[in-house]
């Protein structure tokens, strides 16, 4: 017998077993279920951060819009050194551009006053393009704190107050360089001269109007012999305003009205005796969003009450915050 030859017994040879159809459909199915998972958490976390992204856009404009209120309310009635005693407040049209119709006189003592508060009812000066109906406005007198030297003093008017007691004159408001003659104390050196600003706080339908329809802040402010209009923050959507009036001459807030009231007491129904201000602003942002809530919302904003908005999909917040004039209480501060 052969060694070499093979023997009766045979093993079958092996065969390599393949990956079937059914098991790459499953594992397809698995992965997809997987995938279709995690792209739904991405979706979301993204969402929600952009969610928040845009609320925290939201109450920064919000803020930014009170704070600059505040900061332009703090400083109406800012004369410099021009004492008021005996004088007689004026309420000059805020649309006026000539200088004689600013509410300025020497004889009789007129000055205009540092804040006339207009409200939803009244009616709206003309200089106030697309007003946005149901809102306040106020307007703010003051001079700029930084000086101007005198010869650069043109176009728009400027105050001169006196402090040398041989001037002929306590003051001048002027928009010419050679008027400015008055002296300080040492009646040799000319005293400062500081431009006046007189500024209306509106909110109009539109920040680019003709091109969008956003609600914006808006300033309309004395520029030369022209009232420039300028946006100030978009989104904003109401503004109301109370006035805390001093009835008993302390310099200190006994009444909130949204405007003077000679049947409550003769100091209320006098503009010169208000002494703070409570702004209500109500923002909104300036995209419409499907996550947001649907269902009627109401906000407080003080004088007009509990104002209900559209449910309209966009996002809303409402701030407000209580404003000292320092300029106009200050000086009934006991010594």
């Amino acid at each position: 017998m052969n060694p070499l030859a093979p023997s009766g017994h045979r093993t079958a040879p092996s065969r390599s077993r393949g990956t079937t159809l059914v098991e790459i459909l499953v594992a397809l199915a698995l992965a997809s279920l997987v995938i279709g998972a995690v792209a739904l958490v991405f979706s979301a976390t993204s969402r929600n951060r952009g969610d928040l992204e845009r609320s925290a856009r939201l109450l920064e404009n919000a803020q930014y819009a009170l704070d600059y209120l505040s900061d332009e309310l703090r400083l109406a009635g800012y004369y410099a050194e021009l004492s008021v005693v005996g004088v007689a407040w004026q309420a000059p049209d805020p649309c006026a551009t000539a200088l004689s119709s600013l509410g300025w006189s020497n004889a009789p003592f007129q000055v205009p006053l540092p804040l006339v508060g207009l409200r939803p009812a009244d009616a709206m000066p003309a200089c106030l393009p697309h007003q946005r109906p149901g809102t306040a406005a106020f307007v703010v007198r003051r001079l700029d704190v930084d000086r101007t030297p005198p010869a650069e003093a043109t176009g728009a008017p400027y105050l001169q107050v006196s402090k040398c007691p041989l001037d002929a004159r306590g003051w001048v408001l002027s928009s010419n360089p050679a008027d400015f003659v008055l002296r300080n104390l040492d009646c040799a050196t000319v005293a400062d001269v500081r431009q006046l600003f007189v500024r209306t706080y509106f909110v109009a339908d539109c920040d680019d109007c003709g091109a969008d329809t956003i609600p914006t802040l808006k300033r309309a402010e004395l520029d030369g012999g022209t009232i420039a209009i300028a946006p100030l923050v978009e989104g904003v959507e109401n503004l109301q305003v109370a006035y805390g009036f001093d009835g008993n001459g302390d310099g200190t807030p006994d009444q909130w009205l949204d405007g003077p009231d000679g049947t409550l007491g003769p100091g209320f129904g006098d503009r010169a005796n208000v002494m703070a201000v409570r702004l209500y602003v109500l923002m909104r942002s300036n995209e419409s969003s499907l996550g947001e809530p649907a269902g009627p919302k109401t906000f407080n904003l003080g004088p007009a009450g509990f104002v209900a908005v559209a449910d309209d999909g966009f996002r809303r917040v409402q701030t407000s915050s209580i404003v000292r004039l320092n300029n106009v209480a200050g000086p009934y501060e006991a010594p």
